[in-house]
Formats: structure tokens, sequence, C-alpha cells
């Protein structure tokens, strides 16, 4: 299942969550920047492992990059890893290859999305210590 909407794609409350409970917004805007570098090739790995029939580390790819997707609201990537991981459990390789052909098709509109969002929010200079992150600030 392709998505076509922006917000079937990406929906940026994760995001906004995230600086929210951090109280900053360095980090979560760089997280977002890491996860848009990183996904094409995170999705390559699913393909290759899918591909080769390699269900362990194709059950690696597909969970990190879910986990990834659900924290920065890239809602399609993390149905479509959802349907991924339930089709290698069930020992449907062939099917998880097939479905996974949709991921490539979303990157382009998740990383429009995404930089457009992220060039309007998150944008303001601001600061957040180890201390914050790591919730030890008071």
């Amino acid at each position: 299942m392709a998505a076509t909407t922006r917000e079937a794609v990406f929906h940026p409350g994760a995001l906004l969550d995230l600086a929210d409970q951090m109280q900053c917004i360095t980090i979560p805007r760089s997280y977002a920047l890491t996860f848009l570098e990183m996904l094409q090739t995170r999705v390559e790995r699913i393909l290759s492992t899918l591909g080769s029939n390699d269900a362990e580390a194709a059950m690696d790819a597909v969970l990190s990059l879910k986990v990834n997707a659900h924290m920065v609201g890239a809602h399609a990537i993390e149905r479509t890893c959802s349907g991924l991981e339930q089709s290698i459990l069930h020992g449907d390789m062939r099917g998880a290859a097939r479905n996974a052909g949709v991921l490539p098709g979303n990157i382009g509109i998740l990383q429009t999305a995404m930089s457009e969002f992220l060039s309007l929010a998150l944008v303001e200079p601001a600061t957040c210590s180890r201390a914050v992150f790591w919730g030890l600030a008071d």
C-alpha cells in the first residue's frame, strides 16, 4: 500500500511531543535529520535481506526502521514495516519482499514533508544539555 497524502506518510506529532518532553528542539531536529540521511540505506538493507531470504537480518532491519519511523512520525513506513514484520514472522519471505517494494516510493514524499516541517518548525535557536537529554536536570 503506497501512501500518497503527506499526512498518511508523515505526521509531526511524534517530533513535537519529543521536543516538548525534552523542552528543547535540538535533539529531536537532529534525530529527524539523521533519520532522513539514513533512510535510503535502511530501505536498501531491508530489500537486500529480504531478497537474499535472510529472515533474521530482515527482521532486524525491519524492526530497526519501524521503531525509528515511529519516533519521527513516518507513519506509512512504520505501517509497512509492521506488515513486513508479520510476514517474516509467518515465514512469508516472498510476500514480505513484494510488500517491501512500496518503501522506496514513500522516501521522496517523506523527505519532502519532513524537510518542509523542519524548515518551518523546530528551527528556533535552542540548546539542550546532555543533562536535559538524559533526564538529569532539575
